[in-house]
Formats: C-alpha cells, structure tokens, sequence
C-alpha cells in the first residue's frame, strides 16, 4: 500500500478508535488534549524533539510524527501563525476552538498516532514543542 494512503488509513482508524474513548463517551473529547489548570511549559531541547518527531515508538500503530510532517507535509496554513489559534483537526475531531502548540501535539498523539497523550511536564512534550517552534519559522503557507 502506498505510503500516503497507509498514513490516512491509519489516522481514519485512530479517529474511529478516538471517538468511542472515554473522553469522547462522557462528552469530553478534548480533555486529555486541554491544557491542564495552572500547566506552566517547560523549556525543552529541539535535538531531542527532533529525535522524537520520526520516532514511531511513540505511537501504538507504527506511525510518528513525521509520518505525516515531514518536509513540512500536512501541515495547514495556520501552522505559521503564532499559537494559540485554530486548526481545523483540533475544531473538527476535538472541539477546541483555539490551541497551543503542546495541545495540537497531544491531539496529534491521540488522533493519528491513537497513543497516551505525553504528560504535560514531560521532556518528550517540551522537545517536540522546542522542535515544532523550529520548523514553523521555515515553513511557508501554500496560499
């Protein structure tokens, strides 16, 4: 199977998967991608984000970050803007009207990977955010 379609095909299982979770049964689907009260981020290393972004261990299904990004892949226009704004996965799949980066990570984590979201003071979280910043300064919207 070719490589994009194998990628879709599995973001469309792990949506499926998603929305029969708990979360999503008890009217919640957004909360294990929100933000926590009184969550601070922590500095984190871009090499290690790096790192983790092709790392398919993350994922319960083979997939990694940069199944979908790599080269900028996949991304929408929005990924110039500064965060928090909207991204139509994250309105569409989880109800977030608006999201920081570390948020659209944890969507990405549940959705598409259908893993855990990474705890939120973690060193994985804050590499792959460090990384993420990296990236968005060189990509340039299609439009």
């Amino acid at each position: 199977m070719p490589q994009p379609i194998f990628a879709l095909l599995s973001a469309l299982i792990a949506a499926l998967a998603l929305s029969t979770s708990p979360a999503f049964a008890a009217g919640d689907a957004s909360a294990p991608t929100t933000r926590p009260a009184g969550y601070k981020p922590i500095a984190g290393d871009a090499k290690f984000g790096e790192k983790l972004f092709t790392d398919t261990k993350l994922s319960t299904n083979g997939m990694a970050c940069a199944s979908c990004h790599a080269n900028h892949g996949s991304y929408s226009n929005s990924f110039a803007k500064h965060y928090p704004h909207t991204v139509t996965m994250a309105k569409e799949q989880l109800g977030q009207q608006s999201v920081y980066l570390d948020e659209m990570i944890q969507g990405c984590m549940v959705m598409p990977m259908a893993a855990k979201p990474l705890p939120w003071n973690s060193k994985e979280l804050a590499g792959l955010v460090a990384y993420l910043q990296i990236q968005q300064k060189s990509f340039k919207p299609s439009r």
